[in-house]
């Protein structure tokens, strides 16, 4: 297989997505080897160096490094700078770091899912293949030194192995559905050390290899001698709390809900309880909060749009979308005008504009080019005033 993913199913190959969906999403983990190159656009040496040369998209947050499993203080390889949108920010000094990463320091790229269009691609698959936000942090490791402590994580992982080796522990033990919550993230060690159960899998991971763990999955990895890539992949999907979010906004405008709770008085507070968990009740069962949810899942999703340059700046690359909902075009005594639906309300089309505006009343959406092939007879500067004309009217709006 080549190294482009353009679809989930070459995420998950040979295995399929529809078989993966059916069988192991947040169910189990999956181990997938893969050839050599699966993933080698995604990110390689090249990529990794190029994204780290560019040394003032970087800080502290965004990188960190890590030494034996303990996080190396910031003084210690970050220095003052101004931020590329004012302030100051500590940025990572590339001297301080390699001799860090020469002593086997581990390297974590925080947030790298939009730094490149390989990168970006992944994760949009990821999103609208599973319906979850898709973030990537890449870990670059080397020496046989542990970065990090048995542990899970707070959302289903998609480990993608692009460089060296790297063996990971996965153990059977799962915590239910934890969330990123300090009552979850800030767990002594001891409690993940008795919780993480026996060892279910070791697994040597070389490049073009894939391993999916669900959220809660007990786990440490331990690079080879050599330097190892690996980026993961963490999807978080959409849970309960967000519908306790939505009720919120929804009950700010109640006022019963805005009103004074009850002191000094056990039982109107009970009394007040009981009433704000009927109209919670009330809220969640109208059909607009089914609506408003169903919603904000088909939306919940990082936006990854691109600029798409020159295209857009040629006329013929120009997208316009169609807004015609409730409109018709009506024509009495040979004269045409666009209608609103439930109004007598038109506004006159001209005779020569009639067949573009018929045409585009057919269609959703249409490029400047594909109105010019359908209608080249006509005037090009007759052509340019149907689209101002529509523009101005609201029919059509430019999508870019």
């Amino acid at each position: 297989m080549s190294g482009r993913i353009r679809n989930f199913d070459d995420i998950v190959a040979p295995l399929g997505a529809e078989r993966f969906r059916d069988e192991y999403l947040h169910r189990r983990p999956l181990y997938l080897e893969g050839t050599e190159d699966k993933f080698r656009e995604v990110m390689n040496w090249e990529i990794l160096n190029r994204l780290l040369g560019m040394t003032t998209i970087w800080s502290s947050r965004s990188l960190v490094l890590v030494l034996d499993r303990e996080t190396v203080p910031v003084e210690a390889y970050a220095s003052p700078a101004p931020g590329r949108d004012g302030g100051q920010v500590m940025r990572p000094d590339p001297v301080r770091v390699r001799k860090l990463l020469a002593r086997g320091a581990t390297l974590v790229a925080n947030d790298i899912d939009q730094l490149t269009p390989e990168l970006s691609t992944f994760a949009r698959v990821l999103e609208e293949t599973l319906g979850g936000k898709v973030q990537a942090n890449l870990y670059m490791s080397s020496q046989r030194r542990q970065a990090f402590r048995v542990h899970y994580d707070t959302h289903d992982v998609f480990a993608v192995h692009v460089a060296g080796e790297k063996r990971w522990f996965v153990f059977e033990g799962r915590a239910e559905d934890p969330i990123a919550h300090p009552a979850f993230k800030n767990l002594p060690q001891e409690v993940h050390e008795k919780a993480k159960g026996a060892l279910w899998r070791e697994i040597r991971m070389t490049p073009g290899d894939l391993l999916y763990l669900p959220r809660g999955q007990y786990h440490y990895a331990l690079a080879e001698d050599g330097g190892c890539i690996h980026i993961a992949f963490g999807v978080t999907y959409p849970i309960g709390i967000d519908v306790v979010s939505y009720l919120f906004e929804r009950m700010v405008t109640d006022p019963l809900a805005r009103a004074n709770l009850p002191r000094g008085d056990r039982e109107a507070l009970a009394t007040r309880l009981r009433e704000l968990a009927a109209r919670m009740t009330e809220i969640l069962a109208e059909p607009r909060s089914l609506e408003d949810i169903e919603r904000q899942m088909a939306d919940f999703r990082w936006p990854r749009e691109t600029y798409d340059l020159p295209r857009i700046l040629e006329p013929e690359g120009q997208r316009f979308e169609v807004r015609g909902d409730g409109l018709r075009l009506v024509s009495q005594g040979g004269r045409f005008a666009l209608v609103k639906s439930g109004t007598r309300q038109g506004v006159e089309v001209p005779r020569d504009m009639q067949p573009m505006v018929s045409w585009a009343l057919e269609r959703t959406a249409f490029t400047r080019a594909e109105l010019d092939r359908a209608f080249f007879d006509r005037p090009a500067e007759q052509r340019a005033k149907f689209l101002r004309d529509m523009e101005k009217m609201a029919v059509l709006r430019l999508a870019v």
